[in-house]
């Protein structure tokens, strides 16, 4: 017997009126599935009202699955895909990356379900388009330690191995410690080493750059406080 399919549906990194991320067919799949895991239940009702999904929300099945979820009711989520195909959204972009909704992800496999990854943002790969590093080798690294000394010390290590390695390290910050980390970096990096800072993608006020670190601390400090960002370095 055909087993149901765990969709992993993308969501705007940003909100936008008009839909400039999302292809119909992932729109299309989305409005077929009446079930979901989701970090946040509000913004996902939000969502599917911006794609007119035709089932009402007392009707759809929506589970919470967050960081804070104990992993036996991160398995039990798999009698949904005993009823029917089930949908995995992150808050934002693509779900699986530096999301929990990956546990799921690995359950799934281990017990036979199909899973698809549908089409849609990732804003860890538009900011390494958009950068002018190298794309064939490249870390996400996700959050660096929140302690300053010990951060210092990440940043080093990977400026380091990107030099040594041939390597892009990706990483990120909660918005309102965006500034913080900037200021660190060009503080800890070598002036010679490139830095790309993406914030804000896919939104009307983007803004995407990459320069050495020398011309970013001749310029003006961009405006980053309290917006998504990610930061890229690429030391030679």
């Amino acid at each position: 017997m055909k087993k149901h399919t765990l969709y992993l549906i993308p969501t705007p990194i940003t909100k936008r009126k008009e839909n400039l991320v999302l292809p119909e067919h992932t729109i299309n799949v989305t409005q077929s599935i009446d079930q979901f895991l989701v970090e946040k239940p509000q913004t996902t009702n939000s969502f599917l009202q911006w794609i007119k999904h035709p089932t009402p929300d007392f009707k759809r099945t929506i589970r919470v699955l967050n960081k804070k979820t104990p992993d036996q009711e991160i398995m039990s989520f798999l009698k949904l895909l005993e009823i029917g195909d089930l949908g995995l959204m992150s808050e934002a972009g693509a779900p699986g990356v530096a999301d929990p909704g990956a546990k799921f992800v690995k359950l799934a496999h281990e017990n036979g379900y199909p899973v698809v990854s549908l089409v849609g943002p990732s804003s860890i790969l538009l900011a390494l388009m958009g950068s002018g590093m190298n794309g064939q080798s490249f870390a996400f690294h996700g959050y660096l330690p929140i302690d300053k000394k010990a951060r210092a010390q990440e940043l080093s290590q990977i400026e380091q191995e990107s030099a040594e390695k041939d390597r892009t390290q990706i990483f990120m910050e909660t918005p309102h410690r965006n500034e913080n980390l900037y200021d660190l970096i060009l503080k800890t990096c070598r002036p010679s080493t490139q830095l790309c800072v993406a914030c804000n993608l896919t939104h009307e006020d983007e803004f995407l750059k990459s320069q050495p670190i020398f011309r970013w601390m001749a310029e003006e400090k961009p405006d980053l406080q309290k917006k998504p960002a990610l930061f890229l370095i690429y030391g030679k």
